[in-house]
Formats: structure tokens, sequence, C-alpha cells
């Protein structure tokens, strides 16, 4: 099989006609399988499509979240293979597929996703968690680890939230804003009870307290926490025994142990577990798949949590635990969702939410979160594996633009020289999307025959690539296009590297391909 390269874009694996398309699913974390389920279903589904598990299970830095993982898969009848360089070639996916997006902690050098990338993969991810918090920290998280950069799509749950990736993700024209997996699952509802809890609860209502282990950000040089302290939940514990008409499901995050002993609070979090541990109306849910017992509440109480909008999708009463002194600015795709939930930080804010919850179940707060989900969280509709599917084959069997989309930077006597020069208006090769320049005076004219547009502006243009014409001011405009704009660096050429390299290659391939009728602007392979 051939790969696809449009010059100066990414050479990929082709898709032959008749051919398959191949997905490879880069495995590793059990309870990330909700992320990713519907998507995968929709492809068994799919007769045109082949589909491939392969669990990375070597040489990860991160431990605690993906142990056991491929036991996960084997209870439920999913087969898989162990990743092997050699294995991957021989499959040559069209498509991989990765859970977390922290390549390095995660996975040997074979397994990174630049090293997929070069090998003509297409690279998707589908965001583990919902991007909740808007810090600095989170940002990095969000748009700037390896595997959202590498990325040939990435898909987010809301419009709102692909504005967000629009303003700063380098990234920003992988993004489709079609919903995620993991909202299927929220909507079918169609994951099993846990017997266990059923069993345990023996009738009672059932509260999920979804704890996270302690969360530290640096913010500027402030070192801030965003999750509660423990103190405070082990003040709440030691009044849970007396509401016997309750059954308490405690579901810790999988790392809280391992980050409490990093932060010097195993011994309060060894208390507050032991605390819990002598209560009869408690049960510690340590799953890998965090839904049947989600799905079985009748009330929540969550701190910052990736399941903090899924359960706002559950239709019961949320209580939200946040830090007393320092509030986590979330990111206004999630904000109104978790604001209309219940507010707390400390033990009597959860004793509350207890009482009025034991009193008249918080019938009204549960209204109040459904009427707000139906704004923020669009796509709950059972659909978003489907959608995605969809788009990724559309987007692979799509035929390439036969032009280079080019932007000019530097919108003086210069550019439009080489303009006419090179004759850039009259090559097939080539379209000119439009000029940019730093004078003000220059914004909304129309030069050489295109739009000159503020540099701001660029962030929301999908270009091929961008030539700076100025070779006095070339690295000011590039850092600025690189370290305020968040463009692409490997995008950005100077006036000389375009004219020799790009226009040279282009005159080329026109003239190899005269009179044959099949020039399309693509490598020959």
């Amino acid at each position: 099989m051939a790969t696809q390269k449009i010059f100066g874009k990414r050479e990929y694996n082709q898709q032959a006609p008749g051919e398959k398309l191949r997905v490879a699913f880069m495995y590793q974390v059990a309870s990330y399988w909700p992320t990713i389920e519907s998507f995968y279903h929709a492809c068994l589904a799919d007769k045109d499509v082949d589909v491939q598990i392969f669990y990375i299970n070597d040489m990860s830095v991160e431990q605690a979240q993906v142990k056991d993982s491929g036991r996960f898969l084997e209870e439920r009848g999913i087969p898989y293979s162990i990743y092997s360089e050699t294995g991957l070639k021989e499959y040559k996916p069209h498509v991989a597929l990765y859970q977390p997006p922290y390549d390095v902690a995660y996975r040997n050098p074979s397994a990174l996703s630049l090293h997929l990338m070069n090998l003509g993969v297409r690279i998707v991810y589908i965001p583990y968690g919902i991007e909740i918090a808007d810090t600095e920290d989170a940002r990095y998280n969000h748009f700037f680890t390896y595997v959202i950069k590498n990325s040939w799509r990435i898909y987010t749950f809301s419009e709102i939230m692909q504005k967000d990736y629009l303003q700063y993700c380098p990234n920003r024209h992988a993004v489709r804003a079609l919903g995620v997996p993991k909202l299927d699952a929220a909507f079918h509802k169609d994951i099993p009870a846990d017997n266990d809890i059923l069993r345990r609860a023996d009738g009672r209502r059932i509260i999920l307290w979804k704890m996270h282990f302690p969360k530290l950000i640096y913010e500027g040089m402030e070192r801030r926490q965003v999750t509660p302290d423990l103190s405070e939940y082990l003040k709440f514990a030691k009044h849970i025994e007396k509401y016997q008409e309750l059954f308490f499901v405690v579901m810790p995050h999988p790392m809280f142990f391992s980050q409490t002993i990093d932060q010097g609070l195993f011994k309060c979090a060894q208390r507050l577990f032991e605390e819990l541990e002598t209560k009869d109306n408690v049960y510690f849910e340590k799953g890998a798949d965090y839904r049947p017992a989600l799905y079985s509440a009748d009330g929540i109480i969550i701190d910052r949590s990736a399941l903090m909008v899924e359960s706002g999708l559950c239709g019961v009463p949320v209580l939200y635990m946040k830090n007393k002194i320092y509030e986590e600015p979330l990111t206004q795709a999630v904000k109104p969702l978790v604001d209309s939930y219940e507010q707390g930080t400390d033990a009597k804010d959860m004793l509350a939410f207890v009482e009025s919850f034991c009193r008249n179940g918080l019938r009204e707060a549960a209204e109040r979160i459904a009427d707000t989900r139906k704004q923020v969280v669009p796509f709950v509709d059972g659909k978003c594996g489907e959608r995605i599917l969809e788009d990724i084959k559309n987007g692979v069997s799509e035929t390439e633009n036969r032009t280079l989309g080019i932007i000019f930077f530097g919108a003086g006597f210069i550019c439009r020289h080489y303009i006419e020069r090179l004759k850039i208006m009259d090559s097939p090769a080539f379209h000119v999307i439009g000029l940019s320049d730093n004078d003000p005076a220059k914004w909304g004219t129309v030069q050489a025959g295109v739009p000159v547009l503020p540099p701001e502006q660029l962030k929301m243009v999908e270009f091929d690539i961008l030539v700076i014409t100025s070779e006095q001011y070339y690295m000011p405009i590039k850092k600025k296009l690189v370290y305020e704009l968040f463009l692409e660096e490997e995008k950005i050429v100077r006036l000389d590297v375009f004219a020799e390299n790009y226009v040279k290659d282009f005159k080329e391939r026109e003239l190899a391909c005269a009179g044959t009728g099949d020039w399309d602007g693509r490598a020959k392979t």
C-alpha cells in the first residue's frame, strides 16, 4: 500500500479502492474504555472497517492506571494483541486511536504518537475526560501534549469547547465538535448495574462519593490545591454511620494513594480510609469501569474529576466539592453545568447535602441540573461514536486538495513583487488564502487580489504554509506567530525557502505531467 502525500503536508497511508479502513486502538487504561467504547462498537458494526486492539503493556512510567488492563478486556471477551512495532507495521493501520495524551509517561519509543505518525498513521485522540479546568496547567493537558500536537483528528464534546481549542491549541484545525463516546453510555444507560452494590445497599438509596486524589497545580509561582482538604473529608466520614437509610459508594481515583505519598498526605489519607472502612453503610468501588456505580447512584458527591460532566447527565442531585481557599477556574463549556450543582467546600456542606437529600431527595436540584445540561452538552443522543467514525471515514477517503493553501505575511511591495514574478496566482498548485500584516492600516484592504487579515485572525484560518516576506523582521514575526498566536512552527517558512523549494518543486511536477492530464499535486509512489 502506498503512502499519500500532498506537498507541504503530512504523508499518510493511503486507503486503496475497495480496501477496508484499518483502525488500531492503542489501548492501555481500562478506566478510559468508556471514552472509546461506542466508537469501537461502531467500527465493529461497519463492514468496511477492520479493527485491531494493541495492548501496550511495557515500559510505562505510570503503573497505577495501566495494571490489569489486559484482564479488563479478557473479562469482556474483547480480543487484543500485545503491542509490538513489528505487529503494527504488518497491520499498517490508516488510523490509530490513543487513550492517554501523555506520550512519554505511558509509552516506549516505538509506541509514541510521533513514531506512528512518521509511519504514515493518522493519529486520533478523544479526551479521556471532559475538558473542565481553565488554568495554565490544565491548558497544557488540553491543548499541548505530544499526542494532541501529533493528531490528525481531535474530538471534543461541544462547539463551545471547540472555541477554546481554536484559541489555544496549535493543532486547532484537527478539532471536530461531534460529541464524545462516553456521552453515548450516559444516554443509553445500558451498562448493567453493579449487583454487589445493589445487594449490599439492600434497597437503600445510594450516594456515590467520587474522590480525586489531592490535586495540586501551579498558578504562576504559587502552588494551589484545587480539591478539598482531606481533613474535611475525614470530618464528614465520622458522621456517615448515622445515615443508615443511605448506602455510600466511595470511588477513589486509581492514583489516590500514590499521589498522597508524593504530596506527604499519606497519613491523612490512611486515616480517612480507615475511618470509612469501619462503617457498615460504606462500600469501596475500585473496579476499572466506573459506570455501573455511577448509573446506580441516587445522588452524587464529587470533586474535581473527569466525571464532573457525566455526573450531570444522570438525573440525580450532585454536590460539587471545591477547595475553600482556592476555586479552580472552569472552562466556559462546563462552568454553567457545574454551577447548577449544589456547591460545597467543607464537611458542613457535605452534611447539609445529605440531610436535604434524606428529607426531600433534592428533586428541584436534579431538575435544575437537567435543564442546564440541555444547554451546554449538545450531543447526548447515543450517536457520538457513529459520528466520529463517519468523519474519520470521510477524512481518510476524501480527495486531497491539489492546491497548497498559502498565507503571505508582510503585505508590502516585496510580497506583491514575488507573487507576480512567481506567477503564484496563475498556478493550479497554489491558492493564496490571504495576506497578513502588523500594520492595522492595511487590515481589511485588498492587495494582489486577496484580503489583508489581522494577525490574530490567522488562528481561525486553515492553511498549509505561511510565508514571511520580510527578511529583516523574520525572527520577530515568527516568534509572535508561534509563541503568542500558537501557530504551527513547521508551517512557517522564509520567502527564499518558498521560492526555491516549494515553487520549484511544483513547477517541475507540472512540466513532468504536462499533457498527461493526471497531475493532481500528489507525490507519485
